[in-house]
């Protein structure tokens, strides 16, 4: 899961610092947000509304009606 970091932390030899975002494996999430490192990125993320032909036959459909 990922996390933004609150506080710079060494990890795997490598330096992260505040606000970097970071994958932290799932079973040691909870003691990091415990222990004030970092807090939870929601998973969920917005989805682009993609066109479809069911799409765009309705809206040539809806500017024939008007019309």
């Amino acid at each position: 899961m990922k996390i933004k970091l609150l506080t710079q932390i060494k990890k795997a030899g490598q330096i992260y610092k505040e606000n970097d975002i970071i994958e932290v494996e799932d079973h040691k999430i909870d003691k990091w947000i415990k222990m004030g490192w970092g807090e939870l990125i929601d998973k969920k993320e917005k989805k682009i509304k993609k066109e479809t032909k069911e799409l765009k036959i309705d809206s040539k459909l809806t500017k024939d009606e008007t019309n």
